[in-house]
């Protein structure tokens, strides 16, 4: 296979995702501004997990694009990333079941517990920020499936109407519970599968994105610049909408404008032109890594300073860097540490 085009605008945008991300964990503004922080998450920092999904499904179509077979060799890509994805999510289960068992010491163990932990271990994660693991690999399992059946366009199809009902439930939940009726149907969606911000109903049309993004023709740059500035005034002018209807909480994450956003977002970074270092694709490692491991320090954080968000998201932010930078210097000497990230 030929080398592939490096592209270090992505790279960088997914490390300013990552830094997002911790701020969806420790809330920075909510000393400042409860509704501002509210706020700020729903808009900027939800751009992040998507964007993530959007680079993950890129990277790999990109491979799966150069291959002479996709049917044959594209499967074995494919298998092969969800090895990886797997083995990463294994690991840092592992990693995180102390929390996990302080977790739930805290609330009481049962036996409902202990099935509710299986369940979230394969669909809303080990642990509540290791969801994007396995709905990123249940998602590419849906899209792969439905783009090798019929391509491109029904895999989008499909997905976007997975997403659109994702979203009715997911944005429109206290709706659904105040509803006579409703809400015991809601009750056992809850019980059931938990949220809809999973690998069936948010992943896919993200990974769809990616794939196209990968294969598909772009809009020009100045295009795709003026599109995601539209999207993005979408997406605010949709929280406020939210906001107003009093339907906003802080686990609205499957907003309409997401959508368009994202895909103009990733085809305006694609054309990015920045001289390619290899500082960019450290950042790119540097940004999983903060990811997976940020939650260690912000739960302690926050139990030290309670009061004082803003310090505390800083303080995550620059151990998680710490330790990103710890794990990739000494991976050359200690190969296994690759597993981490």
């Amino acid at each position: 296979m030929a080398k592939l085009r490096q592209y270090p605008a992505v790279d960088i945008a997914k490390y300013i995702g990552a830094m997002l991300v911790v701020a969806i964990h420790t809330f920075p503004f909510e000393d400042i501004s409860p509704s501002f922080n509210l706020f700020f998450i729903a808009t900027v920092c939800r751009l992040a997990v998507p964007f993530f999904f959007v680079c993950s499904s890129f990277f790999l179509f990109r491979k799966i694009h150069h291959t002479k077979n996709q049917a044959t060799e594209g499967k074995k890509l494919v298998m092969a990333w969800l090895k990886r994805i797997g083995i990463l999510y294994l690991v840092w289960t592992v990693i995180y079941l102390p929390y996990t068992i302080w977790n739930y010491s805290e609330a009481g163990f049962s036996f409902m517990s202990l099935l509710g932990w299986i369940r979230d271990f394969f669909l809303n994660g080990s642990y509540y920020h290791l969801w994007f693991l396995p709905a990123l690999m249940l998602g590419m399992v849906i899209v792969w499936s439905l783009y090798r059946q019929k391509g491109m366009v029904y895999a989008l199809e499909v997905s976007l109407v997975l997403y659109l009902a994702g979203y009715l439930i997911n944005v429109y939940a206290p709706i659904w519970e105040s509803l006579p009726g409703v809400y015991v149907v809601y009750g056992f969606f809850c019980k059931t599968l938990v949220t809809a911000r999973d690998g069936i109903f948010f992943a896919p049309i993200f990974i769809c994105i990616g794939a196209a993004a990968a294969k598909l023709r772009r809009p020009n740059l100045k295009s795709c610049a003026l599109g995601f500035a539209i999207s993005f005034i979408c997406l605010i002018l949709e929280v406020t909408l939210y906001s107003a209807l009093g339907v906003l909480t802080d686990k609205s994450c499957m907003f309409l404008s997401l959508i368009p956003s994202l895909y103009f977002l990733m085809n305006m970074l694609l054309q990015i032109r920045i001289p390619n270092q290899p500082m960019y694709t450290t950042m790119r490692r540097e940004s999983t890594l903060i990811y997976v491991s940020h939650i260690l320090f912000a739960r302690l954080l926050l139990l030290m300073f309670p009061q004082v968000h803003l310090v505390v998201y800083l303080a995550t932010l620059a151990c998680s860097q710490v330790l990103a930078s710890t794990i990739i210097r000494f991976t050359p000497k200690y190969p296994w540490l690759h597993w981490l990230m």
